[in-house]
């Protein structure tokens, strides 16, 4: 019987050792990042362009490969590296008419984003590398 408490016991005091070191930073309040202010959200003047052009293909609801890539239903829960990076990435894609792609330009001319719209996507994606 003693053996087994013992057993018990020092599984117990195992368990316990892994819950506190495998602890997150952010949970003892030792959140770091490599920015030295906060990421950028989505602003509403961007998001707009993006329900308008990009939402239906990359959120969660979207194709595979496209929500592979991006997916802005879970934009918050991305790293601020992975935001900056994505955010650069976005800007790249739409300045080089790759996004949309050529089918859903030939079939939804209307919601394939303008000059204008081009510029303020990458105007915002500026500001996640300040």
């Amino acid at each position: 019987m003693k053996k087994v408490f013992a057993i018990i016991a020092f599984i117990a005091g195992i368990a316990l050792v892994l819950a506190i070191t495998f602890q997150t930073q952010e949970a003892r309040g030792l959140k770091t990042t490599s920015f030295s202010k906060p990421v950028p959200s989505i602003p509403d003047s961007v998001m707009k362009i993006f329900q308008k052009s990009c939402i239906d293909c990359h959120s969660s609801d979207g194709s595979g490969m496209a929500k592979g890539k991006v997916n802005f239903d879970k934009w918050q829960t991305y790293s601020p590296e992975k935001q900056t990076s994505k955010a650069k990435d976005i800007c790249e894609e739409v300045t080089k008419v790759s996004m949309p792609p050529k089918g859903f330009r030939k079939n939804n001319p209307d919601l394939v984003p303008t000059e204008a719209e081009i510029k303020i996507i990458c105007v915002w994606s500026q500001t996640f590398q300040k």
